[in-house]
Parts: structure tokens; C-alpha cells; sequence
């Protein structure tokens, strides 16, 4: 129950992403799971790898938020998505088309 009203009182921008993406990512690998043709369980296990990747990008941002302080963190988050998105964009040809 403290974690659940950790992530309410001490929310950052990682742990609301995790949270959407596991909220609406897990749904989606259970209806996969049974409407799935054999021959396609590799999405379906790529999906999962995903989804724990998100859940250990949440444990890591929870371990942060106890060590560091909530603003600096939350500032830090910001500096590194938006340092990593203008990377992308320079080394693709200036867009970001997929």
C-alpha cells in the first residue's frame, strides 16, 4: 500500500509513462494471448520483454525518487528525454518519421 500511495503523493514523468504504458500494454498481451495464431508468439514475446523493461524503468525510478530529490529528478528526467529526442532527430535526416 506505500508504494501505491508513494506513486500518488511523489509522481514523475517516467512513472506516469510506466504506469500508462503497463495500464494499457497488459490488456493488450492477454487479448493477444488468446486470439494469437502460432505462428506469431514472437510479438507476443517481444511485448512481454517490453512490458518488463517498463516495470524495471518504474522500480529504478521509485529507488530514485527515495534517494534523490523529487524536483532534481523530475528536472533530470526532462534534460535527458529531450537530449535523447534531439539526437534522434539530428542523426535522422532532421525528422521523426519512423
Amino acid at each position: 500500500m506505500k508504494l501505491i500511495f508513494d506513486l500518488i503523493k511523489k509522481p514523475t514523468f517516467i512513472s506516469i509513462v510506466s504506469i500508462l504504458l503497463f495500464a494499457f500494454g497488459l490488456p493488450l498481451i492477454i487479448y493477444q494471448f488468446f486470439t494469437y495464431d502460432p505462428s506469431s508468439s514472437l510479438g507476443i514475446v517481444i511485448e512481454v520483454i517490453i512490458l518488463m523493461f517498463v516495470l524495471g524503468l518504474l522500480v529504478i525510478d521509485r529507488f530514485l525518487v527515495k534517494k534523490v530529490n523529487i524536483i532534481k529528478l523530475s528536472i533530470l528526467e526532462v534534460v535527458l528525454i529531450v537530449g535523447y529526442l534531439m539526437y534522434y532527430y539530428f542523426t535522422n535526416d532532421n525528422s521523426f518519421s519512423i
